[in-house]
């Protein structure tokens, strides 16, 4: 999976508000653009919220948009509901729009792991600084400091200063989709695999969703490439140039081998990689941990 870094063009997305209306995310339109990938019932998230909220309010006459993203999937979190989202809009909850990631398609391109996870972006569509809002979620005077000043330095043309911290919060609540069709044999076996694996790697409480393409049209709106496809954020686990069909699909393995079904290990490895959870990221920092002891210090 690829995980945006500063420096990294960020990627367009256009997502629904809580009204249905299509908001893009167009970097050239604003003097900057913060994205958040949040969630309702997070608490880490709802402790960074109001902090959030403030730096959409304070840098609006600057020419700053903020765009705040729930991705998670609502079958095991109905609190991240569309309606859930809808309610806490009218209540005058958000400073700017609230958009709706049903596919989870946006948390996959930027690779995000977290809510609260912030991505700064410049006019050019870069990424800027990607991140925690600050170093203390029980901290409301820290004010998302790292936020602002990134879009301090981003909106005076300097490189920013501390580019890049460790995202924390509650992980993401992925999906993962099973695509079949009733045309192979392998389907049944593909969702056993799958369910173990998950398992194994810690990830059973992964909300798995088995869906059956049945036509050609639905074949080619999915860009399915055959049965059994695996699929997170609308994205397959296993991308292939074969054009959408209904068939068997084929994954070749170690040694030129051809299978049904793909290398065991291999699927493993895959869903580790995209079901990482941000204290699973290589390198990755507990700045609370730096915080305890940089004050006891």
């Amino acid at each position: 999976m690829t995980r945006l870094t500063v420096g990294d063009p960020a990627p367009l997305f256009h997502l629904p508000d809580v009204d249905g209306t299509v908001v893009r995310l167009a970097p050239g339109e604003a003097a900057a653009t913060v994205v958040v990938f949040t969630a309702n019932g997070c608490p880490y998230a709802r402790a960074w919220h109001d902090r959030i909220q403030q730096v959409a309010r304070d840098f609006a006459d600057r020419g700053v948009t903020v765009l705040q993203v729930v991705s998670n999937d609502a079958a095991d979190h109905p609190e991240d509901s569309g309606d859930s989202m809808r309610q806490r809009v009218a209540a005058g909850e958000f400073a700017g729009p609230l958009l709706h990631d049903a596919e989870q398609s946006a948390a996959q391109a930027y690779g995000a792991t977290a809510t609260p996870e912030v991505f700064v972006i410049d006019r050019s569509g870069v990424v800027r600084y990607h991140g925690a809002p600050d170093g203390g979620y029980d901290d409301p005077a820290l004010e998302a400091a790292w936020v602002r000043h990134a879009l301090d330095d981003v909106l005076a043309g300097r490189e920013v200063a501390r580019p890049s911290t460790s995202p924390a919060g509650c992980s993401i609540k992925w999906r993962v989709e099973l695509l079949w069709w009733e045309g192979c044999p392998t389907h049944e076996e593909a969702a056993e695999k799958l369910e173990q694996i998950l398992d194994e790697i810690g990830k059973g409480d992964v909300h798995v969703v088995r869906r059956e393409v049945r036509t050609r049209a639905e074949a080619q709106r999915l860009g399915f490439p055959g049965s059994p496809t695996f699929s997170v954020g609308g994205r397959d686990l296993f991308p292939t140039d074969s054009a959408p069909a209904l068939t068997c699909r084929v994954y070749a393995r170690d040694g030129g081998a051809l299978s049904p079904l793909p290398d065991r290990a291999e699927l493993t490895a895959r869903l580790r990689d995209v079901l990482s959870r941000p204290w699973e990221l290589p390198g990755w920092v507990d700045f609370r941990a730096q915080r305890s002891a940089a004050t006891s210090s």
